[in-house]
């Protein structure tokens, strides 16, 4: 009796354990796919997620690039934003690619001789426009709605990717980032690439008021000021001088207030705008809290970075 009350168990767990690994194979790979493509001699990395269409789409569909910050990784913005864009991208119908920096960077223009992207001389923008080009040959993609967001080092190759590619890029959303000062003649040429930045007045490692980056007392690259990274993309989008100002309740109190200031009459339809986080610090809007506020600043609960950046893509005509 004792032996075959063994035996049931021990059929039972393996049941339950075979059933469990099932479950969390299909949890984490419905969607989403690890993939590489060659650049430059190079094997690069990136992560696609496919949204759940209950039909197969009858249109082309946009892409979203979301970038990594620096000594991050793909896998590491997923858990980041809780992967809260693959949820709207079910949603709504959308395609999200996540790529992998070299040694966890991205080469953005500054002259920082530390990350291994800036001091090998990687391509990026090269290997990002490869990217859509390769996606856009194999998905159902619509080529007038490509938009790229992405924090801190992310943000500022944002920038580059807006600045170097204006008539691919449809907007970009950089979190805790502004223009590197070694890019900024680049980014002052007139085009329609509209602009949503979220940044926190108390980042201790890319200053809102601009100068120099620091991560552990180091210099690692100038940044313009957050108001003329405004001015300089309302410039380039040739914006109205007429912003809307949008006060977000403050439903968390967590330290935090959020305020956006909006831009909208620009030319072909483009928009410019700004979320300013006061108080807030080099942090994802409702992301994960990734290190202590001591050291990364406070994380603001009033609005979800993610639902914001997806519905300033969507205004977009």
């Amino acid at each position: 009796m004792l032996n075959r009350k063994l035996k049931l168990w021990a059929c039972t767990a393996t049941f339950l354990l075979v059933l469990l690994l099932l479950l969390f194979a299909c949890a984490h790979s419905r969607g989403a796919a690890g993939n590489t493509l060659r650049h430059d001699g190079l094997e690069r990395h990136y992560i696609l997620y496919q949204p759940s269409f209950k039909t197969a789409p009858s249109n082309a569909r946009p892409l979203l690039m979301v970038l990594h910050g620096g000594g991050g990784t793909h896998r590491g913005m997923l858990r980041l934003t809780n992967r809260r864009f693959n949820e709207l991208a079910d949603r709504d119908g959308f395609f999200v690619v996540y790529p992998q920096g070299i040694d966890k960077s991205w080469n953005d223009g500054r002259p920082d001789k530390i990350s291994g992207a800036h001091r090998k001389g990687i391509d990026d923008v090269g290997f990002l426009r490869a990217l859509i080009e390769d996606l856009s040959v194999r998905y159902s993609i619509d080529s007038k709605r490509i938009f790229v967001t992405g924090i801190s080092n992310g943000g500022l190759m944002s920038y580059k990717l807006g600045c170097s590619l204006p008539d691919t890029i449809r907007a970009i959303a950089p979190v805790t980032a502004q223009i590197p000062a070694a890019i900024a003649p680049l980014c002052r040429s007139e085009s329609a690439v509209s602009l949503a930045v979220f940044n926190g007045t108390e980042d201790p490692l890319v200053p809102y008021n601009g100068g120099q980056i620091k991560v552990f007392r180091r210099h690692r690259g100038a940044v313009l000021s957050t108001d003329e990274t405004i001015r300089i993309w309302r410039q380039k989008n040739r914006c109205g001088p007429q912003a809307v100002i949008t006060e977000f309740p403050d439903v968390a109190a967590d330290g935090t207030r959020v305020t956006k200031i909006e831009y909208s009459r620009c030319d072909n339809e483009a928009k410019v705008a700004l979320y300013r986080i006061d108080g807030g610090g080099h942090t994802w809007p409702d992301g994960r809290q990734y290190l202590p506020v001591r050291t990364v600043g406070r994380t603001s609960r009033d609005v979800n970075g993610c639902d914001e950046i997806w519905g300033f893509f969507q205004s977009l005509k």
